[in-house]
Formats: structure tokens, sequence, C-alpha cells
């Protein structure tokens, strides 16, 4: 399939890199975010920017392609919705936003009934990545992404790019990376705290993580994200211990459920991020009381 055009729908921080590797890439786009500041960032890379998305199709020849990188939920829906009535038979969208698998089975039907193909491209890479090559995991019609398969190869690092399967395979293999990221993540914080709190102080915490990094059979992009925290925030003073979470490690959790698949690390990974939430949890005070009364162990209590 010979690409004149791509619309791109949302340029946020992988959005916007998204927009300009395409751009690099040679090929033309037109670009709609609903602020104007990115907008005017990409048309001066050679984008053409528009103030709507009627105006994003209305750029675009047929077979169109628009790719949406919004925020998962309300934001993906609406679009789709908006995108049904606006597209024709034989144009195709592609999700990249990080969607629950299920939710992208429900779009991929609404786009089908009306003739409009549709492809989910779980991204991962971060915004260097979106700029610079990315990994991607693409789910639906296969015929559909052989038509995109020289897009997604361009876009991302060599071997980085993967049909997956079926509608929503792209997004659920996409979940699962990310819960793997959750438990390394806990893995990564856990051994720094043992560091700092073990027998040894002084360690120089940023040093071993870019050691680590250097052979190691550790080595990894999160080490030497991690070692980057620590030259922004040195003993990483200034960070507040509240962990948010972004859906995908709760999606996987309610996964393993519905399948009775164990999932000790990710889950206890994801339960962690919860507890860094609140410093006035009952639960643990409980738990002292408790000692306190099968066993006299002494509390402490507020002044």
């Amino acid at each position: 399939m010979k690409i004149d055009k791509i619309g791109i729908y949302g340029l946020g921080k992988m959005g916007k890199n998204i927009a300009l590797n395409m751009l690099d890439n040679g090929y033309k786009v037109v670009a709609y975010n609903r602020s104007p500041e990115p907008r005017i960032e990409v048309s001066k890379k050679g984008a053409i920017a528009v103030s709507s998305l009627k105006e994003l199709v209305g750029n675009l020849a047929a077979p169109r392609i628009v790719w949406l990188m919004l925020p998962s939920g309300d934001a993906t829906s609406d679009a789709i919705n908006e995108l049904s009535s606006m597209l024709e038979k034989g144009d195709i969208v592609i999700d990249g936003s990080n969607s629950r698998y299920k939710d992208t089975l429900e779009r991929y039907n609404v786009l089908k009934a009306n003739g409009i193909k549709m492809l989910d491209a779980g991204c991962s890479g971060g915004p260097s990545g979106a700029r610079n090559g990315m990994c991607i995991m693409v789910g639906g019609e296969r015929e559909v992404y052989g038509e995109l398969k020289d897009l997604f190869r361009k876009l991302s690092v060599s071997d980085g790019s993967l049909y997956t399967g079926s509608a929503g395979s792209g997004h659920f293999v996409k979940m699962v990376h990310n819960a793997i990221e959750y438990g390394f993540m806990q893995s990564l914080a856990e051994g720094a705290e043992l560091l700092d709190r073990g027998p040894y102080k002084g360690l120089n915490l940023k040093d071993i993580f870019k050691l680590w990094n250097n052979g190691s059979v550790i080595k990894s992009y999160l080490v030497e994200l991690s070692a980057r925290a620590m030259e922004h925030y040195p003993s990483l003073e200034g960070v507040e211990p509240y962990v948010e979470d972004s859906g995908e490690g709760r999606w996987s959790v309610d996964t393993a459920v519905e399948y009775a698949i164990p999932l000790h690390v990710i889950s206890s990974s994801l339960f962690e991020r919860f507890n860094s939430r609140s410093k006035k949890r009952i639960s643990n005070r409980l738990l002292a009381a408790l000692r306190l009364e099968f066993g006299g162990h002494a509390i402490k209590t507020k002044k």
C-alpha cells in the first residue's frame, strides 16, 4: 500500500515524537491536538497542523490512515466514535494508546460495522523511542497489518515491530509488557533500599546502578533510568514516596484472576503502589495493635 499522508491525533510526549519520527522517515503528516503548542511545534518541522478532527480527515486522501495517540479510556473511545462517522469504507485507524484490550475489541467492532479497518499498536520505548525508534506490538487483521508493515518497521528500532495476532492482541501484549515493568521497577526499588539501609553506609547508589548497566546480567533501560533519576535527584531527596499506576497493572491482575493464573510479583508490585498513597492506613495501625494484644509487643503512639 502506497502511503501518501498519515493523520495523527494526539501530540503529547509520545504522539508528538511519533509525528516527528514519521516526518524523518519521509511521510507527510497531518497533525491535530486540542492545545495549539504542539501543533505549532510539529508544523515547524514540516507537518500540516489542523485545528479539528474533521479538518484532519479532510486533509487525507482515501484510503485514509489515522493514528490515534490519546489517553486510554473516554478520550480514545470518543475519538473512535467520531471517526466512525467521518471515515469511509477501507480507511484505517491505528490506536497507539495503552488501551485495555477488551475496550479495543469493542472499538474494533464499532469501526468494522462501518467497513473501517483498525489496528491496535502497543508502543514501548517512551518519548525517546517514539522519536528515534520504538518497539511496537500490533494486533488486528493480518491483511491490514501487511498493508502497513513497512510503516511500523520504519518507526521502530531494528526488529522492533511484531504482528501479534487478532484484534486486541497488540494492546494485550503491551499490557503484559507494562505489568512486567511494574515488577522489575519494584525489584530495583527494593534493591536500592537494601543498599541504602543495609550494613554498608555511604554506598553511592548512582554509581552502582551505572555499573550494573555495564556488563551485568540485569543491564537494562530501567537500570539506566534509575541511575539517571539519581543524577537528577541525589539521594532521591525531594521525591515524594507516592507511586501512581496507569491501569495496565490492574488490568493484568484482573486478567490473571479471570484465567486463574498466579501473578505473585506483579500483583505485589501493584499493591505496593497502592500502599505508597496513604499515610493513614488503618491496616498498619491494626497490625501494630494486634501485636500488642497477643504478644505484649510495644507500639508507638501519637503524643
